[in-house]
């Protein structure tokens, strides 16, 4: 939470974009912030990603939480959708199954991601993954938080 805050706002970005931003709690907090998310209403703009038309460029897009869901096309889809929304970091966690027991998922499919995942989109856009870290692991599920950078 707080120690994403301050490291964005280090960055001095001119733009960020939260994808899959939820109740926008970073707004107001992250400098330059713009909040997408298709369900909550707190969100700046309430649309899916897919849908999301736009041809500006982000210093940083967040992705924390968001996405988990699909199959390969779907997380496929969705990376290039933001590789095309970010020009020097994407920040990413991603929660591989892991449920919250106060959220109903009905049936969603949850994407496995590993890091082998992570690494193999890295070298396909040529990125720099500079940060990774296995934040926990609930029954077998890695929660993984890591850092594309150009």
């Amino acid at each position: 939470g707080y120690q994403l805050v301050d490291y964005v706002n280090a960055q001095k970005p001119s733009s960020v974009l939260d994808v899959g931003c939820g109740y926008n709690k970073f707004k107001g907090k992250i400098h330059k912030l713009i909040g997408v998310d298709p369900y909550n209403n707190s969100a700046d703009i309430k649309l899916p990603l897919e849908e999301l038309s736009t041809t500006m460029k982000f210093d940083i897009v967040l992705a924390l939480g968001s996405i988990n869901f699909g199959d390969e096309s779907n997380i496929d889809n969705q990376m290039k959708i933001i590789d095309k929304l970010f020009r020097k970091e994407a920040i990413f966690r991603v929660n591989p199954g892991i449920a919250h027991d106060w959220a109903d998922y009905g049936d969603i499919v949850w994407y496995p991601w590993s890091q082998k995942k992570i690494y193999n989109i890295a070298k396909q856009y040529d990125y720099l993954v500079k940060d990774m870290k296995i934040e926990y692991t609930v029954q077998g599920h890695k929660r993984f938080f890591f850092i594309y950078s150009r």
